[in-house]
């Protein structure tokens, strides 16, 4: 890539902040002689001159207009143009950042033509860093001509694993501080210490001794069928061995990337797991966790569709080291050093957004592998808990720019923490475990899974370690603690018609209920916990907190009123919730009442003591949870693109955010007139200063409230609070039995509203 003139001298050399950046489609179309920055038109280009190389900035701006607003091309709109904005800006230098000069493109909505205001065109930020800061730093020279690391025997990829060995105190944690005798090593491996192309042998690790470290692989498997482990020929492939010509591209490229390294054994899932057999099945994926997290380095092939695309790729070097840029002049924002032009969204866009990082189950193996080679497109990336480098950046990403790749390589490392390591999973500085949690289902349910059924035992290796650090009961996708509140999660963009856990396809059934967000495809909010402090919630049909009734975990004894089946449903009893000091001392009785489990997590109903194995995904004995809460009914009402949902009480002026699982059929009443309960609720202080001059007329009404800015519940005598909460909607099934439908959540609720909302019927109920 270069910068072509007309780039250089308007934006990079303008004495402008701003302005508007190409006044035609056609003036994108430019390429630059590798030499020079004299722009020439592609069709007047003698292309047995020089090689071309495209400008970075008209480049990228070309590429996405092709791609999400092609009219722009036509002649018809010539007159919409300009499109796009550039400013230029100097970012203050920080004690641990590097100066750095940003230039940014915005999408400018044309004016005169109707639709395009619709159009969304990626903004597009680009930073300049000193070339002597970012060394070092190769040229197009440097670089080999494909990602094959035998193309440089190697040298860059172990370049990066004996950094990490020798500099790295915070990686590979659980290695150094486990002992050779008690590391982990999975239940089979890949004998890979043979001649190149010869049979490669699989190994049972129970009977056969393991010398030395083992990688693993990341890959999509695609449709097209490939050699497997089966019942049928482990036999064989254990004593004679697998034939080269049997492994797919994908194997051989990886086997070859593991011996470049040094390493004598790779684990790869289909040929280590027994496939087509259950009982294999689940025991190996229950401890996937282990193979991924022990492993020595996770190679994976981003760039494959499936199993034949391989792991490397030929490259145009011009086209992959960073683009340089040196002023003619003394510059205000440049000097006269060189500066080196690096895209801000490199990582994301050539990494993060391939074809392999779409699919689910390669987010926990991404996030647990001590240490990543990522065999990309364009370049082969490196990630581990102390550096995200690439082939043009090898000594790392600069800090500007490591705003995607930082929190994943945090994390990274701190789940590599010792099982036998005092030091807690969240550190000091770390953000809560609940908040990693909610990122981690946010990150892990914008991708795909090819099998429904996956969706809860693809995440269940990262659930574990949280687990594990937050000693509390998981199942189904939540936690025990302050379940009311997780039971609120939504689904960001509502666009399924049917929810894929009551589907007969087989790529979308599964046993999960619908209160778990693991019952539903697409990207999921987990809400934040109402409130540390006592507060308005539901409860269990004996008044105790909301709990999970897991198989092989002793369960509360039943409600005291039991009802018989058959038997009609009591008839619901109106209620109003508590508020004020009367919440306050509710909510801190429900605290005391509240069971202590810490002696049952671990063992069998039985008044055996066998101990469970804890590496097991925990399983629901009932897909029921028992709530006891005042259910209502409202109405779904929607903007005219159905983009944005709200729930309407009758005879409540006040409106409800809402977000259904589903696109909802208002034409199906009980689609269109959801029940639904508050789950949780909190008082919000309003000091006297919001309340201003109108406050004693205020006082007259109170559906009249301002916004508080003290965000929790305040002991005072004051009457002057708001409410905030949320809820879940659903639809009655049968026997005082429920399925959820969607979520709602509300603020700044008057007390007169909220009391609205808590005074109907006050059910016992199962949500299923």
């Amino acid at each position: 890539m270069k910068l072509c003139q007309y780039c250089i001298k308007n934006i990079l050399e303008s004495e402008e902040s701003w302005d508007y950046h190409r006044r035609s489609w056609k003036s994108l179309e430019c390429e630059w002689d590798t030499d020079q920055q004299v722009p020439r038109a592609t069709e007047q280009a003698d292309m047995a001159q020089k090689k071309k190389v495209p400008c970075l900035f008209c480049s990228t701006l070309k590429n996405d207009i092709e791609k999400l607003a092609p009219l722009l091309q036509e002649a018809r709109y010539a007159s919409a143009w300009p499109v796009c904005r550039w400013n230029i800006r100097s970012l203050a230098k920080m004690q641990e950042s590097l100066e750095t000069v940003v230039v940014t493109f915005r999408y400018v909505p044309p004016v005169k033509f109707p639709g395009f205001e619709q159009v969304e065109l990626p903004t597009r930020t680009f930073f300049l860093f000193p070339e002597e800061d970012v060394q070092p730093l190769p040229t197009a020279e440097d670089l080999p001509p494909s990602t094959n690391p035998a193309d440089d025997k190697g040298a860059r990829i172990r370049a990066w694993v004996d950094t990490c060995d020798t500099s790295h105190t915070n990686c590979m944690k659980r290695s150094k501080a486990t002992p050779k005798s008690r590391r982990f090593v999975p239940t089979r491996l890949l004998d890979i210490s043979g001649e190149p192309q010869t049979p490669i042998r699989v190994i049972e690790t129970a009977t056969t001794s393991v010398q030395g470290p083992y990688c693993t692989l990341s890959h999509c498997w695609g449709k097209i069928e490939f050699q497997q482990l089966r019942d049928s020929n482990r036999e064989r492939f254990m004593k004679e061995g697998i034939p080269w010509h049997l492994f797919t591209q994908n194997f051989q490229d990886a086997i070859e990337i593991a011996r470049a390294l040094h390493v004598g054994y790779i684990w790869i899932d289909s040929l280590c797991i027994i496939q087509k057999s259950e009982p294999d099945w689940d025991r190996e994926a229950s401890r996937m966790h282990l193979v991924y997290r022990n492993s020595y380095c996770n190679i994976a092939v981003v760039d494959s569709q499936d199993s034949t695309g391989g792991a490397f790729r030929s490259r145009k070097r011009d086209e992959v080291v960073p683009v340089r840029y040196r002023p003619n002049d003394d510059s205000a924002f440049f000097g006269r050093k060189t500066w080196v032009v690096v895209p801000e969204d490199l990582w994301e866009r050539e990494l993060m957004q391939s074809f392999l990082y779409a699919r689910g189950w390669v987010f926990q193996e991404r996030m647990l592998a001590p240490r990543i080679l990522h065999f990309a497109e364009k370049q082969i990336f490196w990630d581990c808990p102390s550096l995200s480098a690439c082939e043009t950046l090898p000594a790392g990403l600069p800090q500007p720019m490591d705003n995607v790749a930082g929190p994943d390589r945090h994390w990274r490392g701190r789940l590599q923490v010792s099982d036998d390591s005092q030091e807690p999973l969240a550190g000091a500085i770390d953000q809560p475990l609940s908040s990693f949690w909610k990122t981690a289902v946010r990150k892990y349910t914008r991708c795909n899974l090819t099998k429904g059924s996956d969706k809860l035992i693809a995440m269940w290796g990262i659930a574990k370690l949280v687990r594990d650090a937050l000693d509390d009961v998981y199942g189904a996708g939540l936690w025990e603690a302050n379940l009311e509140d997780q039971l609120a999660w939504h689904v960001v963009e509502c666009k399924l018609t049917q929810r894929p856990s009551e589907s007969s396809a087989w790529n979308l059934a599964r046993d999960i209920p619908s209160w778990s967000w693991a019952s539903m495809d697409g990207e999921i909010v987990i809400p934040d916990r109402m409130s540390d402090k006592p507060h308005q919630k539901v409860t269990d049909h004996d008044g105790r907190p909301l709990w999970l009734d897991l198989k092989e975990r002793e369960r509360f004894p039943e409600a005291t009123t039991k009802r018989h089946e058959g038997e009609a449903p009591p008839t619901p009893v109106r209620g109003v919730s508590d508020t004020g000091a009367e919440l306050q001392r509710h909510s801190a009785q429900l605290k005391k009442e509240q069971p202590d489990l810490s002696g049952e997590k671990d063992f069998h109903r039985s008044s055996g003591p066998k101990r469970l194995d804890r590496d097991d995904e925990p399983k629901l004995n009932s897909n029921s949870i028992r709530i006891q809460g005042h259910v209502g009914r409202g109405r779904l009402e929607s903007d005219q693109g159905g983009q944005r949902w709200q729930l309407r009480i009758d005879g409540v002026d006040f409106e409800m955010e809402a977000f259904p699982d589903v696109v909802p059929d208002l034409r199906d009443p009980i689609v269109a007139l959801p029940h639904y309960v508050v789950l949780a609720a909190k008082q919000v202080y309003i000091p006297p200063s919001f309340l201003g001059d109108a406050h004693s007329s205020q006082k007259q009404d109170s559906d009249v409230r301002r916004l508080a800015s003290i965000d929790e519940l305040v002991d005072t005598e004051s009457d002057e609070f708001d409410y905030t909460g949320h809820g879940i909607l659903m639809k009655y099934l049968e026997n005082n039995r429920f399925r959820r439908t969607g979520a709602f959540r509300f603020r700044n609720a008057s007390e007169k509203v909220y009391n609205q909302l808590q005074g109907t019927n006050n059910w016992k109920f199962w949500l299923e």
